[in-house]
């Protein structure tokens, strides 16, 4: 276990939120799977992911390869960008409930909006 963590600074952060009423973020964040992801690329801010059963966040992939609205429990969009280095699972903020511009954000189709359906607002 790497105890020594790694601190970024990441400019240009793209907003994604389209207000800040009713937000709800997940209290302590979530661990991202690096290996969903390139590593040396940033992980946008308001990327869909879902919690797997392993205990880390995993990307929501739009072709239907992840798990059905009824069995992605945790469903939530990433609250910052965040890079990831190969081996390293990056902690990230996650949002559980709120009002985000869809077109701003990566991942999300139908199916993610039925797994957030009434804590994440896309049709404002």
């Amino acid at each position: 276990m790497n105890l020594q963590p790694r601190f970024d600074t990441i400019y240009g952060q793209k907003e994604f939120m389209r207000n800040t009423q009713g937000m709800e973020v997940k209290t302590g964040g979530g661990t991202l799977l690096a290996a969903d992801f390139t590593a040396g690329d940033y992980v946008k801010a308001g990327t869909a992911v879902f919690l797997g059963d392993d205990g880390l966040y995993h990307r929501w992939v739009p072709d239907g390869a992840t798990p059905t609205p009824d069995t992605a429990k945790g469903a939530g969009l990433t609250m910052h960008d965040v890079k990831i280095y190969a081996g390293q699972n990056p902690i990230v903020g996650i949002l559980a409930a709120g009002h985000p511009l869809e077109s701003k954000c990566t991942g999300v189709n139908d199916a993610f909006k039925t797994a957030t359906k009434g804590r994440i607002v896309f049709d404002i």
